[in-house]
């Protein structure tokens, strides 16, 4: 029995010593380490405020929050925050006392930041206050916002452009059926009736020219082709040769021209008179044409009788050659008579 009084005892002990040291641990986390001097600071929001919430200037420990009370402004509802600060601490005027939280699932916490001035807040003085900002908040809106902006711009233009794609598909299914399909039909009929087999004769055509030059362009023939080639060479210099010595005809022939002009033109009336005698001439000689034409009738008869007598005085020698012997010998004795 003795022993059970001891061990309550000793139970009982340890936790009055639990609930000292957890009191003394709330003491120090609260800040109250100390005297302290009073600040206030107004918010249009206190999500997440209550008392003892601590207060840190520029990240240290300075104090808590010890009441907040509401307020009535022509702005609407506010709170007006009273935020216990370690004693003489220095908080410069335009110091910025902000709600911000240091994590994501972190409890909210006042903030202040230092500022430039000069002068300091005495304590009793408004600090400027900054609201925090509501991640959640701004998420919402941006999700509200998101909504907005899909139903009202992406829906309707997701909505035109699938009408104008729907069109466009119908334009080429159609364009497809009734142009593009006829079309490569009829390519492919004029390509296997048509183009094949005139490209397959053109193959042809130059299949045999090809053969055809390979037989021209033999070695035979190549050296054929270089003797032409030399023979052209030569010819090529004659006819250079052959040019040179035109040009030097030409050059004499336009000096025996001019020589001719001035021949000409020193003899004008000399040739005048040429011409004159010669149109004379020229007309003796049609008057002498005309009476030879007169008489060549006459001229031929005689001719024609003469010819005919010749004829037969040359048969009858041809069959009598004696009557040449005779014919003397007896014109002799006719004569002496």
């Amino acid at each position: 029995m003795k022993r059970d009084n001891i061990n309550y005892g000793l139970v009982g002990a340890f936790v009055v010593a639990m609930g000292i040291a957890f009191i003394l641990f709330m003491y120090a986390v609260t800040g109250r380490t100390g005297p302290s001097d009073s600040y206030f600071v107004v918010y249009q929001n206190v999500s997440g405020l209550k008392f003892g919430t601590g207060v840190f200037y520029e990240g240290y420990h300075v104090g808590q929050v010890e009441s907040i009370a509401p307020e009535s402004s022509a702005e609407g509802m506010q709170y007006r925050l009273e935020l216990s600060v370690a004693s003489g601490w220095k908080i410069p005027r335009d110091s910025i006392a902000k709600v911000q939280s240091s994590g994501l699932i972190s409890a909210v916490s006042i903030h202040i930041r230092e500022g430039d001035a000069g002068e300091f807040l005495a304590p009793g003085d408004l600090i400027d206050g900054q609201g925090q900002t509501d991640i959640f908040s701004v998420l919402n809106q941006a999700a509200g916002d998101l909504r907005n902006l899909s139903q009202e711009g992406l829906l309707p233009v997701l909505k035109n452009a699938n009408e104008r794609v729907s069109e466009l598909s119908e334009e080429i299914l159609r364009f497809r059926r009734e142009d593009l399909s006829p079309f490569l039909q009829m390519l492919h009929t004029k390509v296997e009736g048509e183009l094949v087999p005139e490209t397959t004769e053109l193959l042809n055509n130059l299949d045999n020219t090809v053969d055809s030059m390979n037989a021209m362009l033999s070695p035979q023939n190549q050296h054929k082709v270089g003797s032409i080639l030399l023979h052209v060479d030569d010819a090529v210099v004659n006819l250079d040769q052959l040019v040179s010595r035109i040009e030097t005809t030409r050059q004499q022939m336009n000096g025996v021209l001019e020589s001719v002009g001035t021949l000409v033109s020193e003899n004008q009336d000399s040739l005048g008179q040429t011409v004159v005698s010669a149109q004379d001439s020229v007309a003796e000689l049609e008057v002498a044409l005309r009476t030879v034409n007169q008489h060549l009738g006459n001229i031929m008869l005689n001719v024609e009788s003469t010819s005919r007598h010749m004829n037969e005085f040359a048969r009858s020698v041809r069959d009598n050659p004696s009557r040449l012997i005779r014919s003397s010998a007896a014109s002799e004795p006719g004569g002496q008579r």
